[in-house]
């Protein structure tokens, strides 16, 4: 891997793959077990216990303005390492599709696509000939923290 290189996870979502830095991503774990509340935050999907924390479980497709329309019996949890300082919560779960496949991008891999983005994306990108959105990992960490907080 050379210095302009990153190690990453191109992950598979219902209507997309976003593509993130594999050192976020702590873990991939059966979607089995996962406790499914009903909360107003539609895309908020409940918990999972991993490694004996509980931790809250998002729908990218729900938060970024789409729909799950049912998930694929291959479906995961993506657990991601917070992007960002938080001692409440240092760990948070995606729905996945499939388990990720990890790749090194270097720059020359990386074209940047132009695309109509939600407020849960940074950017569209082509790696590898493959389209893929970068998620803006801050601002899905800040709504889950805000949540947190009303529910305290």
């Amino acid at each position: 891997m050379s210095e302009n290189s990153l190690l990453s996870a191109l992950i598979s979502l219902q209507d997309r793959q976003l593509l993130v830095p594999d050192n976020l991503l702590a873990d991939v774990t059966p979607f089995g077990g996962m406790i499914v509340e009903s909360h107003k935050e539609r895309w908020v999907l409940g918990h999972k216990y991993w490694r004996n924390m509980r931790i809250p479980v998002v729908c990218f497709e729900n938060l970024s303005g789409g729909s799950l329309k049912k998930h694929s019996e291959q479906a995961c949890i993506a657990v991601f390492n917070r992007s960002t300082d938080n001692e409440q919560q240092s760990f948070w779960g995606m729905l996945i599709q499939d388990e990720p496949r990890r790749l090194t991008v270097s720059e020359q891999d990386l074209e940047m696509k132009s695309a109509q983005l939600s407020e849960a994306e940074v950017a569209a990108v082509r790696v590898n000939s493959e389209q893929a959105s970068i998620p803006n990992l801050a601002y899905i960490e800040e709504r889950l923290q805000s949540i947190h907080e009303v529910a305290e």
